[in-house]
């Protein structure tokens, strides 16, 4: 029987973040990221792989800065507290819009401001969840692409190709999802690579591709034997184990 690992702070977060915006239908529910949180553990675990290590240490602090400004007060203008915690729907829908598609922007400008660097990689990633939020699901595919070009071989970029998998699949194209959740697990400095690897094989099973998918599975079992894989995909894999007797 798999055991699950000791739980890691940095794993853990990532988690949270994972789960916030793993379905489209999440993201616009009360599962909103914790933004402050999210950002300081993806900063260190970038700076413990040496992400952007052209960039200097000027750069990277004026980008930490720029983030950690927009987002305080993205939460606090949502009637949030700016140092955590979740973020509540404004009783006013007309206010939760218009904030969204003012930090839109506000999200946006810090990443092509701070082009090169995690935290705008970040940024990219906080406007195309607010994309996501607004229902502009063509733009958070494109903020999300970003942040997966400006990070690319990092955490954060592994993180961008969930976001989009979820896209893909929210708009009915697995095939598409399940590569782009394998993209994400290929990158081996993301902690939640079982994760992404779980998802990849439920989206093979949707897209008819059983193949693809016990193969997946199987690179699961092989490469993390001490991760707990999901039950509902252990389950579809024992239906197409059984239907292949």
């Amino acid at each position: 029987m798999a055991r699950k690992q000791t739980p890691n702070p940095t794993v853990e977060t990532l988690r949270e973040i994972e789960e916030s915006g793993d379905r489209i239908a999440e993201w616009a529910s009360d599962h909103a990221a914790q933004i402050l949180a999210g950002i300081a553990a993806i900063l260190v675990l970038a700076g413990g792989v040496g992400l952007y290590v052209q960039a200097s240490d000027n750069a990277r602090d004026e980008a930490a800065d720029a983030l950690a400004l927009a987002s305080s007060q993205y939460r606090r203008a949502m009637g949030a507290d700016p140092l955590g915690g979740p973020i509540p729907e404004p009783a006013n829908p007309e206010l939760g819009e218009s904030t969204r598609v003012e930090y839109v922007d506000r999200f946006a400008e810090v990443g092509r401001a701070h082009s090169g660097t995690a935290s705008g990689a970040v940024a990219w990633l906080e406007a195309g969840h607010l994309q996501t939020e607004l229902g502009q699901l063509e733009a958070a595919a494109e903020s999300f692409g970003r942040a997966r070009d400006e990070a690319q071989g990092s955490a954060i970029a592994a993180l961008a190709s969930t976001r989009l998998a979820a896209l893909a699949e929210a708009r009915g194209d697995a095939a598409t999802a399940a590569q782009l959740f394998e993209d994400a697990a290929s990158v081996t400095s993301y902690p939640l690579r079982s994760v992404a690897l779980g998802d990849a094989t439920r989206c093979w099973v949707e897209a008819g591709e059983n193949a693809k998918a016990l193969a997946t599975y199987q690179r699961i079992e092989t490469e993390f034997p001490d991760d707990t894989i999901a039950p509902q995909i252990t389950a579809l894999i024992r239906e197409l184990q059984l239907a292949q007797d």
